[in-house]
């Protein structure tokens, strides 16, 4: 290798493989010279056709492919594929492709079908080298948060000789036909080229797939890299390199073997523990498994991590003011104002963990939407980590798994944050690892939850058990000190604006006050329609409508939907949603989106929750189309399965919020063809869907809703087969009192087994949940109110409403039943 060659791996490469940042893709170049169990090397594209037709009596014509020379040799050649497997099959690794797993890669993908790297791992693991736990995923098979949680993925992209059922890409056919099915694994490869940080042995590019990654971002950035890539190959083409180069490739002259000792003679291979040790205050004497150090690295980002990114980062502070989302670089640069509620946050904070050695606290912030809550957390974050540097924001799209972080935290030696947001979803990991934590004398974890107001309110029951560890911080309204310092804000970011910024600063604060209460608490509006002088929902809705084009439009009603539903989505997510490439996401997003839709790290979002809402409430709720929402539902499908449910991966939530048909029905068709399209929608999901117990628990309230007691009665069975939960015994209960009520109080065998289901439920959930106790009181009712002389309804009437009074008075719904009740007995 050259000097300069080796100085580019040493001082660019190497450190970020240090902290586990970089992603392989390997080639042909990197199986040259092992040696298969035909005696011979592995064949390259050209050496398969001629072995093929060679072992079928043949040789290859002028315009022979590879193609029609497997067509051909499977019909000719006995036992063809046991053949086709010696081909590509080794016994052998050599020593430089096993020291390979010694380091920590954030991906490998490979275009080779041969078991190369399948044996070199498992040389490593036999003599317990391994720096981190691997997964092997073939090009067919989905990512699941199962298979692949707390483990590196290497991922055969065109194919493996160990699956020979699943099929090769071998010729531009089969990678046409490969992207005409926009393959999961291919899309993340595709947004990994783009976002940099890989580097490609062995392998030239050319495959038709690949190079229409490469062609995109070089149409996308022109000569100016996204990031960092590298390319290694021995003796480069003079214009291939530039063309490398023009695609934000560095080229290294060197073969894989050359490359990898070159790695090896500059880095010393450290392990996921050893990374994680750079972030997290765990003791080097703690025994903590591969896996669990894996998935907490890439399920969580420590701010430390995130602040040193941001040092580097340039822009425009102003931009704060008007309305994005607060990331770590505006609030380094303090281009938020101080408030008294950051001041409040601090203090909070500061006490919670000086207070406690040990054991585990949480503090809820709450809020509406807009309100500032993400900016509190983050600038009170950022002095606390003066003192606490241990502090680390939840960021996975594969979930929670209790086990893992339990083992993670609890090998803790020093005090920790850990924060997530959108919260209400991970409440009962929370609260199953704070109970697992709050007796052992480990150093103390305070877990920051923060969410909408309304979100915490319907899902806290999830904390029941940690309510003596527990405290809530809410934002409130704004006051006139803190509207001071925002116009002080203003000012010193150099901003000016018609009938404000003439005024003195005591008008200034009680304009913004008076517009933020007008806005129902939401800061946001406040300021947008602040500075911009326009009204913030006429605006927003004038954005909407100048996206031209239907692919631009659909990508910004999956950012809005998915934004209002609470999800930042990777940008592979889009892609399959709407069955297309990552490159035209990015070519639309750096064009008819530009400003609208944003792509931090990967992720689609619109610039702020608030202004997702108001595009969606506005300009999509009654517009649904049943084929655009089952784009979404059928690529969600192959992302999760009933394994992965217990880890609440992003995709299984997603779904949830979407199959939901209080979103169907009630909020995205239209009006006039909601009962028509949304029964569509479920008669075409159950077809991937149709084990599920959720699925049909939303079918079963469809049917409910428009009075199709029978189907729903039939939904509710079914998804009870599937899954027992609480929430469908209780629809079920539900549905056949109703269906009681509807026969006029005959139907006495949906009584009994409606009202048992009911009553049982009612008697589980104890003084927990006033839920189940006010719902029986209500159908009760509704009952006596027909036959006042039901004799079993009046004495359990009675009972539910004493319970009610002992446990649940303060309860609203209960309340109303109450009155009623006390009304028909006077």
């Amino acid at each position: 290798m050259r000097s300069d060659d080796i100085d580019k791996v040493k001082e660019l490469i190497c450190p970020l493989i240090n902290k586990g940042e970089i992603s392989l893709l390997l080639g042909a170049g990197f199986s040259l010279g092992n040696i298969t169990e035909t005696g011979s090397g592995i064949p390259s594209g050209d050496g398969l056709r001629d072995m093929l037709l060679k072992k079928a009596g043949t040789k290859a014509g002028a315009r022979t492919s590879l193609k029609d020379a497997y067509l051909f040799a499977s019909r000719k050649i006995p036992e063809f594929q046991d053949f086709l497997a010696k081909c590509f099959t080794v016994q052998t690794a050599k020593p430089w492709q096993e020291k390979m797993f010694k380091y920590v890669w954030s991906r490998i993908y490979t275009t080779n079908i041969d078991n190369v790297l399948e044996i070199a791992f498992k040389q490593a693991k036999s003599k317990g080298i391994l720096g981190a736990e691997f997964s092997f995923f073939n090009f067919t098979e989905p990512q699941l948060a199962s298979s692949s949680i707390g483990t590196v993925p290497v991922v055969s992209i065109h194919g493996s000789i160990k699956k020979l059922a699943d099929g090769f890409i071998f010729s531009n056919f089969e990678y046409a036909n490969a992207g005409s099915r926009t393959l999961d694994w291919h899309n993340e490869l595709a947004a990994k080229i783009m976002v940099g940080g890989l580097v490609v042995i062995g392998n030239q590019l050319d495959e038709a797939d690949i190079d229409s990654h490469l062609a995109a971002r070089l149409r996308l950035y022109g000569e100016i890299s996204g990031g960092q890539n590298w390319i290694v190959m021995p003796s480069p083409d003079e214009i291939k390199r530039e063309n490398y180069i023009a695609a934000g490739f560095d080229v290294i002259d060197a073969t894989a073997e050359e490359f990898f000792e070159s790695i090896f003679s500059n880095l010393t291979a450290r392990s996921i523990d050893e990374i994680i040790q750079d972030t997290v205050p765990a003791s080097k004497t703690a025994r903590v498994n591969l896996k669990a150090r894996s998935w907490f690295k890439e399920a969580f980002c420590p701010v430390l991590t995130e602040l040193d990114r941001v040092s580097k980062s340039v822009g425009i502070l102003r931009h704060f003011m008007t309305g994005v989302d607060p990331d770590w670089f505006y609030i380094s640069n303090s281009a938020h104002a101080a408030t008294s509620r950051i001041s409040e946050l601090i203090k909070l904070l500061g006490i919670a963990m000086k207070a406690q050695t040990d054991g585990v606290s949480i503090i809820n912030v709450v809020g509406p939407s807009g309100s500032g809550k993400t900016t509190t957390i983050r600038a009170a974050l950022y002095e606390l980590i003066k003192t606490y540097p241990y502090v680390y924001e939840y960021e996975s799209a594969n979930g929670i798994d209790v086990d893992l972080l339990f083992e993670i935290v609890s090998a803790f030696s020093g005090k920790s944050v850990i924060v997530f947001y959108s919260a209400a979803e991970y409440y009962y990991a929370v609260n199953a690892i704070a109970n697992r934590l709050r007796d052992k004398k480990k150093p103390h974890c305070l877990f920051i939850l923060e969410d909408r107001a309304k979100d915490y309110k319907k899902n806290e029951r999830q904390l029941e058990d940690c309510k003596d560890i527990s405290s809530q911080f809410e934002m409130g309204r704004l006051i006139v000190n803190d509207a001071i310092s925002i116009a002080l804000k203003i000012d010193e970011h150099g901003l000016t604006y018609e009938g404000f910024s003439e005024f003195s600063i005591e008008k200034r604060a009680n304009i913004i006050v008076d517009k933020e209460r007008g806005y129902g608490g939401d800061l946001l509006s406040t300021l947008f329609s602040l500075t911009t002088h326009e009204n913030f929902e006429q605006k927003i809705y004038l954005d909407y409508h100048s996206v031209e084009g239907v692919l631009p439009h659909r990508i910004l009603d999956v950012a809005a939907i998915m934004n209002t539903l609470g999800f930042q989505i990777p940008i592979k997510y889009v892609a399959g949603f709407l069955q297309t490439s990552v490159e035209q996401i990015v070519s639309c997003l750096n064009a008819d989106l530009l400003d609208i839709v944003l792509c931090p790290a990967g992720k689609l979002n619109c610039r702020h929750r608030v202004i997702a809402e108001y595009y969606f409430d506005n300009c999509i709720s009654g517009h649904g189309s049943v084929e655009f929402i089952m784009g979404i539902l059928e690529y969600i499908s192959r992302q999760f399965s009933i394994e992965d449910i217990k880890y609440h991966p992003i995709a299984y939530q997603i779904y949830k919020k979407i199959i939901s048909f209080n979103f169907l029905y009630d909020k995205y068709f239209q009006e006039g063809s909601r009962r028509i399209d949304t029964e569509k929608t479920y008669h075409e999901a159950q077809k991937v869907y149709g084990k599920d117990g959720v699925f049909w628990l939303h079918f079963g309230r469809f049917y409910r809703k428009i009075g199709e007691l029978d189907n729903a009665i039939d939904c509710f069975r079914t998804g009870l087969i599937h899954y027992n939960s609480f929430q469908t015994r209780h629809s079920l209960g539900t549905a056949l009192v109703d269906k009681y009520i509807e026969s006029g109080c005959t139907d006495e065998s949906a009584y009994e087994e409606g009202v048992a289901l009911l009553e049982t439920e009612r008697l589980g959930r104890g003084n927990s949940d006033a839920y189940p106790t006010s719902t029986l009181c209500d159908l009760l009712l509704k009952i006596l109110s027909i036959n006042p002389s039901h004799k079993d309804a009046s004495r359990r009437l009675k009972e539910c409403i004493n319970f009610g009074i002992k446990y649940f008075k303060e309860d609203e719904f209960f309340q109303r039943k109450m009155k009623e009740y006390l009304a028909i007995k006077r």
